[in-house]
């Protein structure tokens, strides 16, 4: 769980700041693309949200199918209380235990969370049906580690190749893996070179909306960057990482002993 006095304004944040947005975005684009010739019936495509914070994003997920999720922190389950009945107050990991499995999951800055990170992503595995998709972002760049990781309780920022081996060691397919937030880089290394090793203590930090002209224009930037994502551009690097993951469907053999998809 992240520190109580940043998950007192989290929900806030997520509504507002220029980063929240604009990340929700990127993955609501992709949550598109992944169902796009479903023809299921909403009612019978299932969506799993782990880290959900209260359920902020379930009014838009729940167009694409029935939403669930899990929160570990009490400050931030209540967020959304028309969507409480949906959530387990439960944190996810290796020892997580799943009642059943999903066509969705999405795993958004939790993985940089857990300590063992390759048994996270192994029950990832078990809570996909064969042939559903994961969603995963996390941290990039451990050259950015900051007070903002530390307050935030992670144990790491990744790169793509650590995430891509963590991924597919774990059984899955990767299907697009790039780095996001390319453009804020300078800043965020600029900032690193200024404070050097006098970086506010943890009890002072604070993570606020900037003022709106500077909201716009960060955000104006991201949604640039994410529609030269769209042409195809991959960035060599970025402050995140996203991945799209895939539970294979198990191999069966034909009449002839050849092994074939089901």
């Amino acid at each position: 769980m992240m520190q109580e006095s940043y998950s007192a304004i989290y929900a806030d944040l997520w509504r507002r700041h220029w980063w929240w947005r604009v990340r929700h975005e990127l993955v609501m684009s992709t949550v598109e693309q992944l169902f796009l010739g479903d023809d299921r019936p909403r009612s019978q495509r299932t969506i799993f949200d782990i880290g959900c914070a209260g359920g902020v994003s379930f009014d838009d997920l729940s167009r694409y199918g029935e939403v669930y999720g899990s929160e570990p922190d009490p400050a931030l389950v209540d967020s959304c209380p028309q969507w409480r009945q949906c959530i387990e107050l439960t944190a996810f990991g290796p020892d997580y235990s799943a009642s059943r499995q999903y066509d969705l999951v999405l795993m958004l800055d939790v993985m940089e969370h857990i300590e063992d990170a390759a048994g996270a992503l192994r029950n990832l595995r078990r809570l996909l049906k064969p042939g559903g998709h994961a969603i995963i972002t996390v941290p990039a760049l451990q050259s950015l580690w900051s007070v903002h990781d530390v307050i935030n309780r992670h144990y790491c920022r990744y790169d793509k190749t650590r995430l891509q081996r963590l991924i597919e060691d774990s059984g899955f397919t990767v299907h697009d893996l790039r780095y996001f937030f390319i453009w804020p880089l300078g800043l965020m290394y600029l900032r690193k070179l200024l404070l050097g090793t006098k970086q506010r203590p943890e009890k002072s930090y604070t993570v606020t909306v900037p003022p709106g002209p500077l909201n716009r224009l960060f955000a104006g930037l991201s949604r640039t960057e994410q529609k030269l994502m769209r042409l195809g551009i991959h960035w060599p690097l970025g402050s995140s990482l996203i991945a799209v993951v895939e539970r294979p469907r198990a191999l069966s053999s034909d009449a002839g002993g050849n092994a074939i998809n089901v």
